[in-house]
């Protein structure tokens, strides 16, 4: 399907080039669906300020998607062997430009590209602390796409590790992105090119 990997490449460059509980979760625990189900609605309910999006409500939709889109661990994990040479205060320096990348970029993008489509949860497998939602967008092109979301539980909350689309995965992509320009150039190389994404 070239154009939802097109779509799905393009979002994770996008990312390359502060938290608020929720009013449910603060009640009661949510299954691993009902967390994607208000990640997926928080994203799908911001705009492009160019577009005519408020940048309030698109702050504080971004701020509730990162209730339950684990930040810290997926950019441990795009960072991959490169995390553990960072120290405490880098380490913390990043996860804030990729958490300003996700909140200013790739959410409004994916909220254009899904705007209207038809998800359906297909499937929920729970195993211990570790589960999968598996759902299936209707897309007018495309036809059936499956989007799949990867849960790990901390506490009595379910947090979003990572997200594939057609078996696409999204930190493993964003990864071998990160790595490539660590290894050719550096590591300062690429705070400089997220730096620079923001800019634009």
């Amino acid at each position: 399907m070239p154009l939802l990997r097109q779509f799905f490449c393009w979002v994770c460059v996008s990312v390359l080039l502060g938290s608020s509980l929720s009013i449910q979760a603060a009640m009661e625990p949510e299954s691993p669906t009902q967390s994607v189900q208000r990640l997926v609605k928080a994203i799908n309910s911001i705009h492009a300020t160019s577009n005519g999006g408020d940048a309030l409500a698109n702050t504080t939709a971004a701020r509730e998607a990162n209730t339950v889109l684990d930040i810290p661990r997926v950019g441990q994990r795009t960072l991959g062997k490169h995390w553990q040479a960072r120290s405490p205060q880098e380490q913390q320096e990043f996860l804030a430009l990729l958490e300003q990348l996700f909140i200013k970029i790739a959410y409004p993008k994916s909220a254009e590209f899904f705007h209207g489509l038809d998800i359906q949860v297909a499937k929920e497998q729970v195993t211990g602390q570790r589960a999968t939602v598996q759902t299936v967008v209707k897309h007018p092109k495309e036809g059936l796409v499956s989007v799949d979301y990867r849960l790990l539980q901390e506490s009595t909350h379910w947090r979003v590790q990572d997200i594939l689309l057609d078996d696409v995965s999204l930190a493993a992509n964003l990864q071998s992105q990160f790595n490539k320009i660590i290894t050719e150039n550096s590591y300062a190389e690429l705070l400089r090119r997220m730096r620079d994404k923001l800019r634009e």
